[in-house]
Formats: C-alpha cells, sequence, structure tokens
C-alpha cells in the first residue's frame, strides 16, 4: 500500500477513537501519534538521504565506467583501423610479389625454351660434324625435332 494512503486511514483509525476519549487522552493520544508520525518522517527523510548519497556514489561510479569504456572502445577502434590498413598493405604486397614471381616464371620459361633450342642446335651440330653423311641423309622427327643418335 502507498505510504500516503497508510497514513491517511491510520489519522482515520485515531480520529475515530478518539470520540470515546476525553479531551486530556485525546491531546494525549494525538500528541503521541504526533510522535510517531515525526518519527516516521524522520526515518523517511533520513533514508532518502541516503539514498540520495547512493545515488550520487552509482552516478559517479557509472560516468567513471562510462569513459572507461568509451575510452576501451576508442582505442579498440583505432587498432581494428590499423589493422584493416596493415591488412590492405600486406595484400597489395603480395599482389606485387605474386605478379612479379609470375612476371620471373614467365622469363625463366622463355630462358628455358631458347637454352633447349640452343642444346638441339648444339647436338645437330655435333651430330653433323661427327657423321656428315648420317645428317643430309637423316630424316627429322614428326614434331621437327631432329632424331638423336647415341
Amino acid at each position: 500500500m502507498h505510504p500516503n494512503h497508510d497514513a491517511f486511514f491510520k489519522f482515520c483509525e485515531v480520529t475515530r477513537s478518539l470520540a470515546k476519549l476525553s479531551e486530556a487522552e485525546q491531546a494525549r493520544l494525538l500528541k503521541f501519534e504526533l510522535f510517531h508520525a515525526l518519527e516516521r518522517a524522520s526515518h523517511i527523510q533520513n533514508r532518502s538521504r541516503a539514498l540520495d548519497i547512493e545515488l550520487s556514489r552509482f552516478k559517479k561510479q557509472t560516468g567513471i565506467r562510462s569513459q572507461a569504456q568509451h575510452a576501451h572502445c576508442t582505442e579498440l577502434c583505432q587498432r581494428l583501423k590499423g589493422a584493416t590498413r596493415e591488412l590492405a598493405n600486406t595484400r597489395a604486397d603480395s599482389q606485387r610479389q605474386l605478379q612479379a614471381m609470375r612476371l620471373e616464371i614467365l622469363s625463366m620459361e622463355n630462358q628455358c625454351q631458347a637454352l633447349d633450342e640452343l642444346c638441339r642446335a648444339l647436338v645437330l651440330t655435333i651430330e653433323q660434324a661427327a657423321c656428315p653423311e648420317l645428317a643430309v641423309s637423316a630424316p627429322t622427327e614428326p614434331a621437327g625435332e631432329p632424331r638423336v643418335s647415341a
């Protein structure tokens, strides 16, 4: 029940009982009830002050925690931005390295083909120098490669 309603019902109960009492007893009873009402009011005021102090303390703690969390979130955002930039740079670097490696592979493949052709030409020249009569009449392989004698 709401405290104001409780006080009102208490007041009604006391005033009903007053009709049966003498004036002196009524005054004494009213003083006694007034004393209890003042005690209750004092207790409520003390409790209200204590709750206000506790509320202020909680607000202060909440403010401090909120600032700490905000600072932590800001730090995490900065770290995330830095990591995102680093990731983008790393990806770009890896793409450049991959492209360079692909170009190097193509260059090596071309060099290998050129070296292979040079080796075939040298083998053919050696064979022709070793057996000049075979070189003139020697048919070539279907792929256009000369036959190598062992």
